[in-house]
């Protein structure tokens, strides 16, 4: 019985430590079509191509919250998650994610 714990075991941060690997070099790749995304809507675009271009960055940003929380928990499960202390200001950490939201907010009607 002590054998199958260890195996399993073995296999949970096997699988964990893939997912990691996995979910960095999926993330690098997001953020190169993040960024040049990005790029391309600072260029003249017709109206149709820069829906286009917003749907393809909005998709991106979407695909790269998901990454990084698979990325988060992988890193939880194969006990490699370092937590960092940092000082902050809790009002500018709030106007700041106020900011990020509003445009978005605003675009809905809210």
């Amino acid at each position: 019985m002590a054998k199958a714990r260890d195996e399993a075991l073995a296999a949970t941060r096997a699988k964990s430590e893939l997912l990691a690997t996995m979910s960095h070099e999926i993330r690098t790749s997001m953020n190169a079509v993040i960024g040049t995304t990005g790029l391309l809507l600072d260029t003249p675009l017709k109206s149709d191509q820069r829906d286009f271009a917003q749907s393809v960055r909005n998709s991106g940003d979407a695909l790269l919250t998901l990454i990084n929380d698979i990325l988060d928990f992988s890193k939880i499960e194969s006990e490699k998650l370092d937590l960092e202390e940092h000082p902050f200001d809790l009002q500018t950490c709030w106007e700041e994610s106020i900011d990020l939201l509003a445009a978005k907010a605003c675009e809905k009607g809210l």
